[in-house]
């Protein structure tokens, strides 16, 4: 940690975002103080070593963790680049040019370069030479290695010279760019775990907003496992310095009361709508600022441009879409990028409420009148029941122990044996599915994907393994806990 010495370290300049330069000075120095603590806490979460120190502008990182710590650095807000200092010098010309061509006379073998160089700082005119010197003298000393191409050479050979140091480098590597997380406030992300609400949610904290989650669940347990799992990339790769939470809400009941009392063209945005509530009153009492959805305008009927209008009545808070012109392709391509994709492949669309033709202009007092045939008390009762899960002490024990197993049999779910062929022949559960284990891996997938299922086998050992491939292919599913003689008690209790 900071003030350890037990490894040679290395030195990284880090290069903050235009806008942060650009802030009045008390404003610049709260966002540079953030992002040097952002910093400090993704390097510190993987036991990475590290001091850092303001330069002027820039921060300079000093760890032993070269490798490590290129890998986190563009992953967080507010950097725009940072690049690993390969040579330093003293303040003279002739010291300048011997370290530079020894340090890179590799790296422009054979290719083209150039040598970019600034001067800096209230002594720069002390120097005793130009940035136009250092580029020269140093270009024509690596000019017998390479061949200078001032244009679009392969290496940018650049020198940073402010007395009493001068650094060197030909890297320079692009950051996330954007703001220091929690330099602009709170949000609550309705967070369904598909493309869109993922990418919405990271764009919102591109811009130094701190994200909590909520699921309003409407698929079980393996859904939930799902988007917490898109979650919890979300937070582990990009929440640095911050502590994100996932709120959960059973949806369920909401759903049987949309179902039973509003009209079936209004209940896709009357779902949307009671999405909404619910958002604001877990927002209000948690403090946060806004809420965001991963809502595009056209993407599906809730979200013309009428029903958009209509829903924002439902809360006081200030809607946020960081995505309302992107088409689907965009997102899925910045889904790639920020890590999200493949998780959010697997998840199931749960949306779909009735097979009636839904309103695509409905107005706000219509809305109205359908949830105006509501419990007003449901929502409150919903939202007081909520969990939480703080996503950094998430560990993959946790995810795979709270999710993956039953103790129970439902009517609603079919059984899948996964015993060997004999085994299942002498005894299997009434109505029960029989996958071969020796096949499993793609014999499950002849399986109707829309199902609940509960695997079990003669031990309870191979289930959970299974059954745990089957939710991570997108399909809801659970291990039994027990062997053979718990299902046959359990389907007696049936």
């Amino acid at each position: 940690m900071e003030g350890q010495n037990t490894a040679p370290t290395e030195l990284f300049v880090i290069r903050p975002s235009g806008e942060i330069t650009l802030k009045a000075p008390r404003a610049r120095r709260r966002f540079q103080e953030s992002l040097r603590n952002n910093i400090t806490d993704a390097l510190r979460a993987r036991e990475i070593d590290c001091a850092l120190r303001m330069d002027g502008a820039r921060i300079l990182l000093t760890t032993s963790s070269q490798q490590a710590a290129g890998q986190i650095l563009p992953k967080v807000f507010g950097i725009k680049s940072f690049s690993l200092v390969e040579a330093q010098a003293d303040c003279d010309i002739t010291a300048i040019v011997q370290a530079g061509s020894e340090a890179f006379a590799n790296t422009v073998r054979d290719r083209s370069f150039a040598v970019r160089a600034k001067r800096s700082g209230h002594d720069k005119d002390r120097m005793g030479f130009t940035s136009v010197d250092i580029a020269k003298q140093l270009g024509a000393a690596l000019n017998q290695f390479g061949s200078v191409d001032l244009g679009t050479p392969d290496v940018a050979v650049e020198v940073e010279a402010e007395m009493p140091r001068v650094w060197m480098y030909a890297n320079r590597v692009e950051g996330a760019g954007g703001l220091p997380l929690g330099v602009q406030g709170r949000a609550l992300t309705l967070l369904s775990g598909g493309f869109d609400s993922a990418v919405a949610a990271w764009r919102i904290m591109k811009r130094g907003v701190a994200s909590d989650f909520l699921l309003c669940n409407l698929g079980g347990s393996a859904y939930e496992r799902m988007v917490l799992q898109v979650a919890k990339v979300l937070a582990e790769l990009w929440a640095h310095g911050q502590r994100p939470r996932f709120f959960v809400v059973d949806f369920n009941p909401v759903v049987d009361e949309l179902r039973s009392r509003v009209r079936d063209t209004y209940l896709q945005i009357a779902l949307k709508w009671q999405m909404y509530r619910i958002a604001e009153l877990i927002a209000v009492e948690e403090g946060h600022d806004v809420i965001v959805t991963g809502e595009a305008i056209g993407q599906v009927s809730s979200q013309t441009l009428k029903n958009l209008a209509s829903i924002d009545a439902a809360t006081a808070l200030p809607i946020i879409r960081p995505l309302i012109t992107h088409d689907k392709h965009e997102i899925i391509v910045e889904a790639e990028r920020i890590g999200t994709a493949p998780l959010s492949a697997r998840v199931r669309e749960y949306c779909a409420l009735s097979d009636a033709p839904p309103v695509t202009a409905s107005s706000a007092d219509r809305v109205i009148d359908e949830i105006g045939k509501l419990d007003s008390e449901s929502l409150p009762a919903a939202a007081a029941a909520r969990t939480m899960f703080d996503l950094k002490k998430l560990g993959a024990t946790e995810l795979r122990t709270l999710y993956l197993f039953v103790d129970q049999i439902s009517t609603e779910s079919t059984l899948v044996d996964c015993q060997p062929r004999h085994m299942f022949e002498s005894w299997h559960a009434p109505d029960a599915v029989h996958v071969d284990p020796e096949t499993f891996a793609e014999g499950f997938r002849a399986l109707d994907k829309a199902k609940p299922y509960v695997v079990y086998c003669t031990y309870g050992t191979q289930s959970p393994y299974f059954a745990e491939i089957m939710q991570q292919a997108g399909y809801e599913a659970y291990a039994f806990r027990g062997g053979l003689s718990a299902v046959k008690k359990a389907c007696e209790e049936l």
